[in-house]
């Protein structure tokens, strides 16, 4: 407790010592004192809850508030668009302080589910012609993504946001690269369709 909260429980203390009204019989003073001492007792605890909940909130406030304003140092402003970009963006990310920057923003995101969580932090990350040319495992002519940073950096922002199996975020990763060439594919029938 602060020295406010000490300072207001005491004044109400003293206040309630002040209201004792003396009454002829003792029994009733005895009574009525009782019931002062439990009330005291209530509102001590009651303000003790009230401050510890005052404290949570304004923690709580400032979590929300403090990432909701704060501008992506790591996490590029647009999707990486070439391979260049995500080699370039995987040496960058190496240096353990912009990793984890990198990791607390990629958390910042309000997904809900951790499946969308995954798909948006891909989309955020690298645009569909990039995951058109990786895939999980690797093959000749597709970059592997299993053991990049960038990888790491996404599987860690979802274990501490999920806390799920790594399971579950490698078969997602593995569905968002296998349809990357669909997605790029509709997208050119809307850019036809709206033309």
């Amino acid at each position: 407790m602060s020295y406010q909260e000490l300072f207001f429980a005491d004044d109400i203390s003293s206040d309630i010592e002040e209201a004792q009204v003396p009454v002829a019989n003792s029994t009733l003073n005895t009574d009525a004192s009782n019931d002062l001492k439990a009330i005291k007792a209530m509102l001590g605890r009651l303000t003790s809850e009230v401050v510890s909940l005052r404290t949570e909130v304004a923690s709580i406030k400032a979590k929300v508030c403090g990432e909701a304003f704060k501008p992506k140092e790591v996490v590029p402003m647009e999707p990486l668009k070439t391979l260049e970009e995500l080699t370039s963006f995987e040496e960058r990310i190496k240096d353990e302080k912009v990793f984890k920057s990198f990791v607390i923003e990629l958390q910042s995101s309000g997904e809900k589910t951790f499946d969308k969580f995954i798909r948006s932090s891909w989309r955020l990350m690298i645009s569909d012609e990039v995951a058109r040319q990786c895939s999980w495992r690797g093959t000749e002519a597709k970059k592997c993504v299993r053991g990049m940073k960038i990888t790491l950096g996404i599987r860690t922002a979802f274990k501490q946001k999920f806390a799920l199996e790594d399971a579950d975020f490698d078969r997602t990763t593995q569905k968002y690269f296998q349809y990357a060439q669909d997605r790029l594919s509709r997208s050119a029938k809307k850019m036809k369709s709206s033309s």
